[in-house]
């Protein structure tokens, strides 16, 4: 089990590892976080493999590490992504420091020091007689776009996945993540000079907004649907009928009901313009499905509280909005944990930070954890 002493080597990996750059379109720093890590496997007499996703300059490469990288199938998928949301240059204004015991840089809880966390949690299952994998994302926060089959196919031939994101504040796991839907809708309508001639224009921002407010009607947290939109583009000039406008949706939600209504109210919306002139043009630009799993998620908890109970952590879980990698895991059918990496907070803030306290209890939890799924 982790100890005092790892804990003092982790803190200046850690340091190391956040003070390298890696927003996700930054493909060289994304690449200097996997060397850090692939080296980090040598030292454990890991297996590891770079992937390189074919995206060029948009994304850098990924990483796997196991103790069977052959393996057709594998008992254990581990998560994390080495990809952070901060321009290259933040790190002049939020340098590795400790404070307390928070320990503060760019990415530190979301996800460098959950990453880092496997390593020393993988060190004591080198002899195991089970197969686990990591994979080290490069893209998570924009969603995966270029790694997200690659992700599936591992989840494919997994028993089950652990998702390495940071614990919630309050210490909370996540049970649940929300689906996200989203599109753009184009609108084109007839541009007219606003003082001489309006009645020849017809307005493609009014239809817009027309349809921005009837989504902020459709709320509804009973059913776990969401609905957020917000204007691209619109107009050029005040004194123009304006031709052109754009409008994107996002969709939060949890039950496969709410596709097909979203999909019906966009109709209905749209079906009934403001001016007839008025066109438009709809794109799904992305699903990310629902981590959501009732069949498998009691048991899941149940076995990760039971690893609680034995190394002395109080296990409590959470229902999230926000998506992770998890939720491609888990749209394949591989059952999924995520949150259980160290406790921290302010994520997507130049005050990330992470608990220090919290790193031993939190990766032996994760190493108990592995240990009891690979007896199911």
């Amino acid at each position: 089990m982790m100890n005092e002493k790892d804990l003092a080597n982790y803190l200046k990996e850690l340091e190391a590892v956040t003070n390298i750059e890696s927003p996700t379109n930054y493909a060289a720093g994304i690449n200097e976080v996997i060397k850090f890590f692939a080296d980090k496997a040598d030292s454990l007499k890991l297996q590891s493999k770079v992937v390189n996703l074919g995206a060029g300059d948009k994304a850098g490469d990924c990483l796997l590490v196991s103790n069977n990288l052959n393996a057709e199938k594998f008992d254990m998928l581990l998560m994390a992504h080495a990809d952070t949301v901060f321009p290259v240059g933040t790190i002049k204004e939020a340098p590795f420091r400790t404070e307390g015991n928070r320990a503060k840089a760019l990415g530190v809880i979301d996800d460098k020091g959950c990453a880092l966390m496997a390593f020393y949690a993988m060190q004591y299952l080198t002899d195991a007689d089970f197969s686990f994998v990591l994979l080290i994302n490069s893209c998570e926060e924009t969603g995966s776009p270029y790694s997200g089959d690659f992700i599936k196919e591992y989840a494919k031939k997994s028993k089950y996945c652990i998702v390495l994101e940071g614990a919630r504040e309050d210490g909370s796991l996540v049970a649940t993540r929300k689906g996200i839907l989203k599109y753009k809708i184009d609108f084109n309508g007839v541009s007219a000079h606003a003082g001489n001639n309006p009645e020849r224009g017809a307005s493609a921002v009014a239809e817009a907004a027309n349809f921005i407010v009837e989504f902020s009607k459709l709320n509804d947290y009973t059913e776990g649907h969401t609905f957020n939109t917000i204007m691209l583009k619109g107009g050029d000039a005040v004194n123009v009928i304006p031709e052109f406008a754009s409008v994107s949706l996002e969709v939060r939600y949890v039950k496969d009901s709410s596709i097909a209504f979203t999909e019906n109210k966009i109709k209905e919306v749209l079906g009934k313009p403001l001016n007839a002139k008025v066109s438009h043009t709809v794109v799904k630009e992305d699903q990310k499905f629902p981590m959501f799993d009732e069949k498998n998620l009691p048991f899941m908890k149940s076995v990760v509280e039971e690893a609680g109970k034995t190394v002395g952590v109080d296990v409590k879980w959470v229902n999230a909005g926000g998506g992770s990698d998890g939720n491609l895991a888990s749209s394949v059918g591989c059952p999924t944990v995520d949150g259980m990496g160290p406790i921290g907070g302010n994520m997507h803030n130049k005050e990330e930070y992470l608990e220090i306290d919290s790193v031993i209890p939190r990766c032996n939890l994760l190493i108990e954890s592995i240990k009891k799924f690979a007896k199911r």
